[in-house]
């Protein structure tokens, strides 16, 4: 399993982690045929949606970056309004998710405090509201609202998709699989044709260079910002997440968008800062990405280090960064970057789960002393 075997994995508190990261490419495969089974009941669901309805999606944490990651994609294809709100917006201000809607909760583990609150109280003051709840718990308090809501919708995801480790690694690629499977059924040819190239390059980057990554982890570097662009910027701010949470706050991070980096917090690399850039496989927006990160590299101090994450390999001789990982997939450059960022979250697991391990951390149980819970402890009022 990656680069250790299995023992390895136990001895570091980390094989479960590590099982989630590999498990993907079967359990988006897996996924895709749970869903594309269901076709008479995802039909049935959205046609008695009202068509003037807009799509509200909420949730918190890497679940909400999971359908922020989505979010381009989503609106470019459905003729229906498409809108993320954080449920720790909507729990205090419920006025924002109004009118005539259809709402959609996302949580892996569906019991998240706010999350089930926003739907609790949805559904109380508007009972004919249509209600997705995607989650990795078939047990939860979310699949039980919907599966008991004569106009709700849940269908499980893969066994094995949730498997007790902290971090949200299948835990984040699966919800975001099914929140563009089932809010777009219209596309499932278009996602049965992209599967095969998500699958091979998230296999080719697993095979090709986890042992670079865990080498780089290795290295004393905390202090570390992540960039991206568009639905890549959700990614920027899950690979912040991944990196404190499976280094228990011993990693100091940030996240920005790719171009609003060079508006002040690029000076982030006149001191020993890590800087993960994300580069964007679309052309027109790639030659943006490159721009960003070749001034970076030129400009950086001797102790800080770019690092940039691709579809495909870059030309030799590049001096855009000084070190890259790629998936080897150059089909992606046609296709809309919500598809890159389900592949790149890819290297934000890995680099949290080597750099936890780096650190003395064990990833599949990080906050030992319980500050932070795989399902917040939150007073809902």
């Amino acid at each position: 399993m990656l680069n250790h075997n299995e023992s390895w994995w136990q001895e570091k508190g980390a094989a479960l982690t590590a099982a989630a990261i590999v498990n993907q490419p079967r359990l988006w495969q897996e996924g895709f045929a749970q869903v594309t089974a269901q076709r008479e009941a995802v039909d049935a669901f959205w046609n008695q949606c009202d068509a003037d309805s807009r799509i509200v999606i909420t949730g918190a944490g890497s679940s909400l970056l999971a359908a922020q990651s989505s979010l381009n994609w989503l609106q470019s294809v459905l003729p229906r309004q498409v809108e993320v709100i954080p449920a720790t917006d909507l729990v205090l201000a419920p006025e924002l998710a109004c009118g005539n809607l259809i709402l959609v909760s996302v949580s892996s583990s569906g019991n998240t405090p706010e999350t089930v609150k926003v739907v609790e109280r949805q559904l109380a003051a508007h009972p004919q509201t249509p209600h997705i709840a995607i989650t990795n718990n078939a047990q939860s308090r979310l699949a039980t609202l919907a599966r008991e809501h004569a106009n709700g919708l849940f269908i499980a995801v893969p066994e094995g998709t949730s498997n007790g480790s902290f971090a949200a690694t299948s835990e984040f690629t699966l919800p975001m699989w099914y929140i563009m499977l089932l809010l777009a059924p219209a596309r499932w040819s278009d996602l049965g044709n992209v599967l095969p190239v998500l699958q091979r390059g998230a296999t080719y980057f697993l095979d090709t260079f986890a042992a670079d990554i865990e080498q780089w982890a290795a290295e004393p570097r905390d202090n570390m910002v992540a960039v991206g662009a568009l639905s890549l910027k959700a990614i920027a701010c899950e690979t912040s997440l991944k990196l404190l949470e499976m280094g228990n706050g011993r990693i100091m991070t940030a996240w920005h968008s790719m171009l609003e980096f060079r508006h002040g917090p690029k000076l982030t690399v006149n001191r020993n800062a890590t800087v993960i850039g994300y580069l964007a496989a679309r052309p027109e927006i790639h030659r943006y990405d490159l721009d960003m990160m070749t001034e970076l590299t030129r400009e950086r101090s001797a102790a800080a280090q770019i690092v940039g994450i691709g579809h495909d390999a870059l030309p030799e001789g590049h001096a855009v960064c000084d070190r890259y990982y790629h998936f080897a997939a150059p089909e992606l450059a046609q296709q809309h970057e919500s598809f890159s960022a389900m592949l790149y979250v890819l290297f934000a697991q890995l680099a949290g789960l080597y750099r936890a391990i780096a650190l003395g951390v064990t990833p599949d149980n990080p906050s030992r002393d319980g500050k932070v819970a795989k399902v917040a402890k939150v007073t809902v009022y």
